[in-house]
């Protein structure tokens, strides 16, 4: 268990919390939770404490009124760090054609895979496999997609999430 597989159960309790913990700041939001609900900074503790104890929910509301702007600095801060993270590779790549060239790759290969999963019959002990590198390279694919084009959505999202618009 980590602290993206409690977010939501916490989230329904503690909304910015619960989105905080699912974020790459996670761990740093979970000790803090853990902290304040008096157990060891394991999210099956905090898991535990919140499942058994009915004030655990409570306790969670009222951390999150308390720490809010802290809250909200360390999500800011980590999503700087993405943001700074990505557009420094975007700017290191901006003269190179790679990215291009990769993209056009992994699109050739999704393509080619797309086709043969349609036109040829996978034998039965291979189906597994087959189709599991065939998520792979869609996956592959798909950041590569995500990493060309910008991530403009995903960013206006936590934009919003910081800043507690809806």
């Amino acid at each position: 268990m980590d602290w993206k597989g409690i977010a939501t159960f916490i989230g329904k309790a503690a909304p910015l919390v619960g989105s905080t913990l699912a974020g790459p700041g996670g761990g740093v939001i979970g000790g803090m939770v853990a902290n304040a609900l008096g157990v060891e900074p394991k999210p099956a503790a905090v898991a535990s404490v919140i499942k058994n104890n009915p004030d655990a929910l409570l306790k969670l509301k009222q951390f999150e009124r308390e720490n809010e702007q802290q809250i909200r600095e360390i999500a800011f801060k980590t999503l700087q760090a993405e943001l700074n993270d990505k557009a420094n590779a975007r700017a290191s790549h901006k003269d190179s054609k790679m990215p291009a060239v990769i993209v056009f790759l992994l699109t050739f290969i999704v393509g080619g895979l797309l086709f043969a999963l349609f036109k040829f019959e996978i034998p039965e002990s291979n189906r597994d496999v087959a189709f599991y590198l065939f998520g792979q390279a869609v996956t592959l694919w798909a950041a590569s997609i995500t990493f060309y084009v910008g991530t403009t959505r995903s960013s206006a999202d936590k934009n919003k999430l910081i800043t507690g618009s809806r």
